[in-house]
């Protein structure tokens, strides 16, 4: 057991908690909890979890993240670089006093090829994040509500179904008779009900589907599982990804209460009935709790 690990045990020991009862608090499986006091971190989903689970983890049993990573700087995941040590040998095979200079002009020349990438990875991120701005800014900006009451509710979200409308009238004499049809409209709303945390609940009615689609929004990993919120029982669950499978899409018609569970919620696109909707990015693990009205 790292020290990391057997900081985070002692912290959860004082608290009273079991693996149980942490993982109803973070929503994540026993078994990730278990492997990061171990310090055994093979066992979790990937590198780019981690992280965001040693601080969900840290976090429940009120510790400071970042104080812990400043202390205990080996036990947290990192990327290792190796040192590469470049020698120059003469083509007759025997070294002389020529072979500093060599090397020091290559290793100039290496280090400007290593500053001119550098400048180009720069501009590159710069570009980047324009356009995400540019996408976001011009996402809002078109967007328009349909009604006053919509601009009033902003703990909801709706979308409206197809509609339609037929009326018809026919005048012939002063006792001529008409004939008129009302419109007809249905309504589909995903009502906030409630945040406690990293968790926030909600309500899908006005509808007799419930077709979810989960989407990698960048070109980082995206993992999700979704669970029946009632009995447990596991639906769906993979990791979205860019090079590998982009969506995940599954009915949950049939369950009263969904629980969506995300490790990477700003990277993540959730749709619900083919309508995009916003997940909570306080944090980078979050829940959705879902109950279908119907």
């Amino acid at each position: 057991m790292s020290e990391l690990g057997q900081e985070l045990k002692t912290a959860r020991e004082q608290k009273g908690l079991s693996f149980d009862d942490l993982q109803k608090i973070t929503k994540i499986q026993k078994r990730y909890l278990e492997a990061i006091e171990k310090g055994d971190y093979s066992q979790l989903p990937g590198e780019f979890y981690t992280r965001a689970f040693i601080k969900s983890y840290a976090e429940s049993v009120g510790l400071d993240f970042k104080s812990l990573a400043e202390q205990y700087p080996g036990d947290m995941p990192k990327v290792e670089r190796q040192h590469i040590e470049t020698r120059v040998t003469p083509p007759d095979g025997s070294e002389n006093e020529q072979a500093p200079k060599k090397l020091r002009r290559s290793a100039v020349r290496v280090n400007n090829w290593s500053s001119l990438i550098n400048k180009a990875i720069i501009v590159v991120f710069v570009l980047i994040g324009v356009m995400i701005i540019y996408i976001l800014v011009t996402q809002f900006a078109g967007h328009q509500p349909t009604s006053p009451s919509d601009q009033n509710n902003t703990n909801s979200v709706q979308y409206k179904a197809d509609s339609t409308s037929q009326s018809s009238s026919k005048s012939h004499t002063s006792d001529s008779s008409s004939t008129e049809s009302s419109d007809t409209s249905s309504e589909q709303t995903l009502k906030k009900d409630k945040q406690e945390g990293n968790i926030t609940t909600y309500t899908l009615s006005g509808t007799e589907k419930f077709d979810v689609v989960v989407t990698a929004a960048t070109a980082n990993q995206a993992w999700f599982q979704a669970k029946d919120n009632q009995t447990g029982q596991t639906i769906a669950e993979g990791t979205a990804s860019k090079t590998g499978q982009e969506s995940y899409h599954f009915d949950a018609s049939k369950v009263q209460s969904l629980s969506l569970k995300f490790g990477n919620a700003p990277g993540t696109e959730l749709k619900i009935n083919g309508k995009k909707v916003a997940i909570p990015s306080q944090s980078t693990v979050q829940t959705m709790i879902i109950n279908f009205s119907k």
